[in-house]
């Protein structure tokens, strides 16, 4: 029996926005060497559980995808590189663009899985040392990575917590069912209406 379980909440590309990551990675490696998350496969994180028992933590799962169900699938333009003010270390990623319906739809997504804000991105090379990055982060800089793709559906990651196998393995989707007219609709009249906060209410993580 599984006494702890680390999940991951995430997005994952399509294939030939995930082999030209694996690419970036590929090369990176040759300039400056193995560094953590070579081998990971692209996706952009959306929330981390770390020590859950399963037994609690993955019935609300369930409860969770009935109000992620009801988001639409979207469509994310990848606009470059940037990375992450180094502070040991650099991280450099794959930017997605911000727009105002970007910027709604991962709002959307946070407020159901109750996390705060972050950066959507897509890592390419995860907690380089400065003095290493220093070599690899100009040939990223000014690189153009202009590609439009479809997320269609939420995944769901596990792991043992203590486990000697460290890779995560798949647990389950959640697809976006949800229609773009309807979901503004039901947006315009939340802001008409004033409803008294639930003190009281039990948050799902």
């Amino acid at each position: 029996m599984e006494l702890y379980k680390d999940y991951m909440i995430i997005l994952s590309p399509p294939a030939p926005v995930s082999e030209r990551v694996k690419k970036f990675k590929l090369a990176s490696e040759r300039l400056i060497g193995e560094y953590e998350g070579l081998h990971s496969k692209a996706h952009i994180t959306l929330k981390r559980l770390r020590r859950q028992k399963p037994f609690w933590t993955e019935p609300l799962f369930d409860q969770m995808e009935k109000e992620l169900s009801l988001i639409e699938p979207f469509t994310l333009q990848l606009n470059g590189f940037n990375h992450f003010l180094p502070t040991d270390f650099t991280t450099i990623y794959a930017a997605i663009l911000s727009t105002p319906e970007m910027e709604d739809w991962f709002k959307r997504l946070r407020k159901c899985l109750n996390e705060k804000k972050t950066i959507p991105h897509i890592t390419i090379a995860r907690q380089v040392p400065n003095e290493l990055a220093k070599k690899l982060w100009p040939k990223f800089k000014s690189r153009q990575w202009n590609e439009a793709f479809t997320v269609n559906k939420l995944i769901i990651l596990h792991r043992e917590t203590f486990g000697h196998d460290k890779a995560w393995k798949h647990f389950r989707d959640i697809t976006f069912r949800g229609n773009p007219e309807l979901n503004r609709l039901i947006d315009r009249k939340k802001e008409k209406e004033v409803k008294p906060v639930d003190k009281n209410q039990i948050s799902l993580f």
